[in-house]
């Protein structure tokens, strides 16, 4: 029997998000410097943003399949 016990605070959970989470971050901020040439810099945090979203969105999707 093991005493290891899963306690998630909010920090935690948000910091497991993040990990999870990352390569939308690299992925997003090429995609939107490339796709946003006058304005690369909001180009970029926009695609951080979208790519965030998109890549954790897929993990939770995949996760909840009967496939994950």
């Amino acid at each position: 029997m093991s005493d290891i016990g899963l306690d998630w605070e909010p920090l935690d959970s948000a910091a497991i998000a993040l990990i999870l989470g990352a390569p939308g971050f690299i992925i997003g901020a090429v995609f939107g410097a490339l796709a946003w040439r006058r304005r690369r810099f909001l180009g970029a945090v926009t695609g951080v943003l979208l790519g965030f979203v998109l890549w954790l969105g897929r993990f939770v999707l995949w996760k909840t399949s009967p496939w994950g």
